[in-house]
């Protein structure tokens, strides 16, 4: 028999490439590429997963000799080809270790001995109780247009843009279940758990057990119970937030990234992916289409149809011809004082809603009690201790928290800076809001939906719950309330303070936020009533406010791709952000400096080739200490992806184990979601 040779990631190693271990003859039918794999690594054992198997190895030196793969870990491979081809893919282009790659794609919790068998592999055909519901003429449409590429599966992406109340889901639904009729594979994700809470019981209904739902709140059992399921075809329909995305799902051959402008699609740590364009990835690997829904697209996703690399189908209407929301302005100037939460106008909208039994939501995309607390002797505001930011005060529990590192203490009676008694708090957040609801409405029954309250995926589930009873009369909350979820008995949302986040320092910052006001606008006006809009601002003449009250997202989107272009900011151009961080602040300093000088360095001949960058920066970065460690950041900007690729390539290998960055981390961002 001829010898055979394993490429083998060893798992959670920083190395970007594998090490070749024979494999041994009783091994030789159970070892493919994929299979987890144990192995020899030094004087250890280590976890590995096979990349690639070959006959022969180029001719080593005599003193390197050729170790043996020790155990092959369950009988179906842990990764399947397609992921294999994925890892490889995010690796390159997110400048990320394989190793660690494979070991967030599949957690090694997931790789127990035995969980991944053969056993009971299958493909279930059958579909749940519920009936199709009849689609009106504008779905309809919309499903002859995707249908095609769903019978014939190739790789082609979509965009769904409809808007709020349009019945994209259902749209959705009838794509599955063509796809499932055929014995394929369908992935669905969302960006929050509370999306897909309230999505489950809908699928559920129409797919029954043939849904696996995938989220960061299942439990360990939990996870290696779906992965298992998934990955042997018993579960071939997968609805999920970020990481669904890697799911080993059998016959793949339809993916849906719902709300696809959502930012929660961007993990900000580690391996720093965006799910929506991984999911495109994985798309054209599998030859599936792609079918991206947004009532408010990203402005990239614009861009990308009006060059014809994606197809946009339309959905103007909402369902049953129900009208839009209709929205109404308060100048929150004219109404005396900067502390006033609510408005006369919204009280009064409030109190009738009340009266009417009805529902109302209340959007204030910010947590906490006061904002922040300022000592008036001396102008110091209270820092959390392991970051350069204000800490929030939360009334329920006496404590000001970080949001950021979830530090946390109890409210000093005297400034720490100065002594003097004179810490006053300014801003408020949803806990205060919903205190002052409760004051003025005493009967109203509320449910405040944010990450202090939402700490479990059963306190979402009941909170829904009891929107959708009766049970409460208002739902108030940050962004979490913004996103997919269906009222129909909400007749009035109330937008709180509008300018949150307008003076982010962020290119991007207004086309979030003329997303984020339309979003949770459109949460009104679902069912038989039509649907009232208050928002209250500082700033009524702002373009981005009035593109929101216009419900102008076409108009918004075309002044901004113009400014864009002008700028040379993306779609028009590829941004990468390198953050270099250290204990020490002038570490962090002299690192990004000396970076920097290198990129330009680089820069010059890379010019020289052909090639065109540009470097931007150092500077320090919008919070330039985040626990305990100091941050400085400089941008690569290239109008190419080669050009991205190969240059920031050439810059990482050259200082990778230069002694001068020892003392810092350097961490790469590619398409940041996010200048801060």
């Amino acid at each position: 028999m001829a010898d055979l040779f394993a490429e083998v990631v060893i798992l959670g190693s920083a190395l970007n490439k594998g090490l070749h271990y024979s494999v041994p003859s009783l091994l030789a039918g159970k070892v493919s590429p994929g299979s987890r794999v144990s192995v020899g690594l030094g004087k250890r054992k280590a976890a590995g997963i096979v990349l690639s198997l070959v006959n022969c190895l180029p001719e080593l030196p005599q003193s390197i000799k050729i170790r043996p793969i020790l155990e092959v870990v369950g009988e179906l491979p842990a990764v399947p080809l397609d992921l294999l081809e994925l890892c490889t893919w995010i690796s390159n282009y997110y400048f990320y270790p394989l190793g660690e790659v494979f070991n967030l794609v599949v957690p090694s919790k997931l790789l127990k001995k035995g969980v991944l068998g053969l056993e009971g592999a299958q493909t279930i055909v059958g579909m749940g109780n519920s009936s199709e519901v009849e689609l009106n003429a504008d779905q309809s449409a919309a499903l002859d247009g995707i249908v095609p590429f769903v019978d014939n599966p190739r790789f082609k992406p979509f965009l769904l843009y409809g808007v709020t109340g349009s019945g994209k889901t259902e749209v959705y639904l009838h794509l599955i279940e063509r796809a499932a009729r055929s014995g394929n594979g369908a992935l669905v994700l969302v960006p929050e758990i509370g999306i897909s809470t309230q999505m489950e019981s809908i699928f559920r209904d129409r797919f029954g057990e043939r849904l696996a739902v995938w989220h960061s709140a299942l439990s360990d059992a939990e996870r290696r119970r779906t992965w298992a399921d998934i990955r042997s075809g018993r579960k071939s329909i997968v609805l999920g937030a970020r990481s669904a995305v890697f799911t080993p799902v059998r016959n793949l051959k339809l993916i849906i990234v719902d709300e696809e402008h959502d930012t929660s699609y961007k993990q900000e740590d580690r391996l720093r992916y965006n799910a929506r364009d991984v999911a495109l990835m994985r798309g054209k690997i599998v030859g599936a289409p792609v079918i991206m829904g947004s009532a408010t697209p990203s402005i990239q996703t614009i861009y990308r149809c009006s060059e014809n690399r994606y197809r946009s189908i339309l959905l103007p209407n909402r369902v049953m011809n129900r009208p839009q929301p209709q929205f109404e302005v308060v100048d929150m100037k004219l109404e005396g004082g900067g502390k006033k939460i609510f408005s006369f106008k919204l009280l009064e909208a409030i109190g009738e809603t009340l009266r009417s039994g009805r529902q109302a939501l209340l959007f204030l995309n910010r947590r906490g009690y006061d904002k922040y607390y300022l000592c008036n002797a001396c102008g110091h505001a209270l820092q959390c201790a392991s970051c350069s930011l204000t800490l929030t005060y939360h009334k329920k529990d006496n404590r000001l928290r970080c949001h950021y590192c979830g530090w946390e203490t109890f409210l000093p009676e005297r400034c720490p800076v100065c002594a003097h008694a004179a810490l006053f708090p300014h801003g408020f957040g949803t806990e205060k809001v919903e205190k002052e609801l409760k004051k003025l409405f005493p009967a109203v029954r509320a449910v405040r939906m944010d990450r202090d309250t939402m700490l479990s995926h059963d306190r979402m589930v009941s909170a829904l719950d009891a929107l959708r009873s009766g049970k409460a009369d208002v739902l108030l909350g940050t962004q979490m309330v913004a996103k997919g979820h269906d009222f129909p008995n909400i007749t009035l949302v109330g937008i709180i303070n509008a300018d949150a986040g307008l003076q982010a320092p962020d290119f991007r910052a207004g086309e979030v936020l003329v997303q984020l006001l339309i979003q949770v606008a459109g949460r009104a006006g679902r069912g038989d009533e039509p649907g009232r809009v208050i928002l209250q601002t500082y700033n009524p003449s702002h373009f981005t406010i009035e593109s929101a009250l216009k419900l102008d997202y076409d108009g918004f989107c075309r002044e901004e791709l113009n400014s864009r272009e002008n700028l040379q900011y993306p779609p028009f151009t590829r941004l990468l952000k390198i953050l270099v961080t250290s204990a020490s602040e002038d570490s962090a300093r002299a690192g990004a400096r000396l970076l920097a000088a290198v990129c330009r360095e680089k820069s010059a001949s890379f010019r020289n080739r052909g090639g065109n960058v540009a470097i931007l920066g150092p500077s320090p970065a919008a919070c330039v200490k985040l626990k305990n460690r100091f941050r400085w950041q400089l941008f690569i900007k290239t109008w190419t992806i080669s050009d991205m690729q190969n240059f920031t390539g050439c810059v990482l290998e050259s200082v990778k184990n230069d002694p001068d960055f020892r003392s810092v981390q350097i961490t790469v961002d590619r398409d940041p979601a996010t200048e801060i």
